[in-house]
């Protein structure tokens, strides 16, 4: 199985979320359920960024919903 991406493990968590999350908690949830091992002292600044670059990308790859959006949105500017 192919490693996931630090936003690929965000989107994952943004999924099973019924409410928008700050990268924080986007951050503990992604440490909980094990879905991407940091390197990095500033985890959730590493989530964030990725968030702020992986909105192109992955935007591309599959449509948003504007609730989803929401929740990217919220997640990054907290």
């Amino acid at each position: 199985m192919k490693e996931r991406t630090i936003a690929e493990a965000a989107i994952e968590v943004l999924k099973d979320s019924k409410e928008p999350m700050t990268a924080a908690e986007i951050t503990q949830a992604i440490l909980e359920k094990g879905l991407y091992q940091f390197n990095t002292k500033d985890q959730v600044g590493m989530v964030r960024r990725a968030l702020r670059v992986g909105v192109r990308v992955i935007s591309e790859k599959m449509p948003l919903n504007l609730n989803f959006l929401k929740k990217l949105v919220m997640a990054s500017f907290p």
